[in-house]
């Protein structure tokens, strides 16, 4: 009964929002008190390809956008387990050829950078149209006058709140620094291989060959990119979202299935000890306007009594919305495969569906 209002659920939505396709992954463990326990649901609705009506399955592959960050934050969280670092580590102690103009940068810790408190502008120019491969892009993008020249907002350690991708970047850095392999090796090494996460990867150009043409990425079985153009028709984005240089804020690309096992390892606290969660799940800072909060890494907001943790997708030609609620063992994903999908608004809908009741 649930699986068909949840189908009758995505097809309207499909269809009212005018989305290319639209693919969603639900679990509710069975000791949940949810009405719905046990629920394992996985639907995909509409086109992987939207130009050559090519169907979208749960099989398919997303661009995750910033979900990409969840991933930072639990590296890091594993690398503060093992003592090679800690919160309170200041970026330029693993990082020493980080050079910013305001001194305020010499005080930037790790829990700045996981919580987007330490007074960081923003990524301008994520460069999908002329995107760099080798290992050696995080630091050029680190050492570029983007970020050498930028102008802190505030110092570290005053708890405001500014999401930075660009934080993100250093992070990113400080996981290749202290492991001796790239950012994108750790995560394949540490995460994605141990939980069987086999349809994770981080290296998108890998997928197509060396190739970001979406032709070679659509082979691969990878939803295409879409966004509207002026006439509201919808066709394609003309460059993959891709480029090395931001790997750590941006280029996680997976499926619903993997999404599952990523929920649950953390609904049962399994892969990291129960004090990072406690560290991870604390509310850090007020993020300005939305009423949520901001964790390590995880953003933190309640509906209908309920805490969730989690975290949003934005970019050219996808949204994606990921949060998980400890207290129902539940976790939702909603990816869309079309810039400006309103996907966090679906996902609240979900959550309402399967818990109005309780």
């Amino acid at each position: 009964m649930i699986n068909s209002k949840l189908d009758k659920l995505l097809e309207e939505t499909l269809f009212y929002l005018d989305l290319p396709g639209l693919a969603v992954g639900i679990s509710i463990g069975e000791t949940s008190k949810n009405n719905y326990k046990g629920l394992n649901y996985k639907s995909a609705v509409g086109y992987k390809d939207y130009i050559t009506k090519e169907k979208l399955k749960p099989e398919h592959i997303f661009h995750m956008a910033s979900v990409t960050k969840l991933f930072v934050g639990t590296a890091i969280m594993q690398l503060i387990e093992a003592g090679k670092i800690s919160l309170e580590t200041k970026a330029i102690e693993v990082l020493p050829w980080l050079i910013i103009e305001d001194p305020r940068h010499l005080e930037i810790r790790v829990k700045d950078l996981l919580c987007h408190t330490a007074g960081l502008g923003d990524v301008q120019d994520y460069g999908w149209d002329k995107p760099e491969f080798d290992a050696g892009a995080l630091r050029r993008y680190i050492e570029s006058e983007e970020v050498s020249k930028t102008r802190m907002l505030w110092a570290p350690g005053t708890g405001k709140f500014q999401y930075s991708n660009t934080g993100y970047e250093m992070l990113g850095a400080i996981i290749s620094q202290v492991s001796g392999m790239s950012f994108e090796e750790y995560v394949m090494k540490n995460i994605f291989a141990p939980l069987g996460m086999n349809d994770s990867g981080l290296l998108t150009f890998e997928r197509g060959n060396g190739s970001l043409k979406l032709e070679d990425l659509a082979k691969a079985g990878m939803a295409m990119p879409h966004k509207k153009d002026q006439s509201k028709h919808i066709i394609h984005e003309p460059f993959y979202p891709y480029n090395r240089a931001h790997g750590p804020s941006s280029t996680l690309t997976t499926n619903i299935g993997d999404m599952e096992i990523w929920a649950k390892v953390h609904l049962n606290k399994t892969f990291l000890n129960s004090e990072s969660y406690e560290k991870m799940w604390h509310r850090e800072a007020a993020v300005p306007n939305n009423g949520e909060y901001i964790g390590l890494g995880w953003f933190i907001r309640e509906q209908n009594g309920y805490t969730l943790y989690g975290h949003e997708g934005n970019d050219d030609g996808f949204r994606t919305t990921f949060w998980i609620c400890p207290a129902l063992d539940m976790h939702i994903v909603v990816a869309a495969n079309i810039t400006k999908a309103p996907v966090k608004k679906i996902n609240k809908s979900l959550f309402d569906l399967l818990t109005k009741n309780l």
